[in-house]
């Protein structure tokens, strides 16, 4: 029952990870570039919490978004003036 899950979302990363190698370097890339990382772990935690671990994804879950908002913020900061 869970290999056409996990097919699924292999391919939904799959995708993902080609969605990162096309976009090139443009301005603001690193938003894109999370975006897409979003996309992907949320595949993942479909995957996680169908194969039957609620406590792996729920901190998976909230770490993602955690994560993703520090790398952002520490981009923000080296493009600015450093305040």
């Amino acid at each position: 029952m869970a290999d056409p899950v996990i097919i699924l979302g292999s391919l939904m990363a799959l995708a993902g990870a080609l969605a990162l190698i096309i976009h090139g370097e443009r301005k603001n890339i690193v938003y894109a570039r999370l975006h897409i990382a979003g996309v992907i772990d949320i595949a993942c935690i479909m995957m996680v919490l169908w194969m039957g671990y609620p406590l792996v994804g729920l901190a998976y879950l909230v770490l993602t978004p955690l994560s993703a908002h520090a790398i952002a913020n520490a981009h923000d900061i080296s493009e600015g003036d450093g305040k």
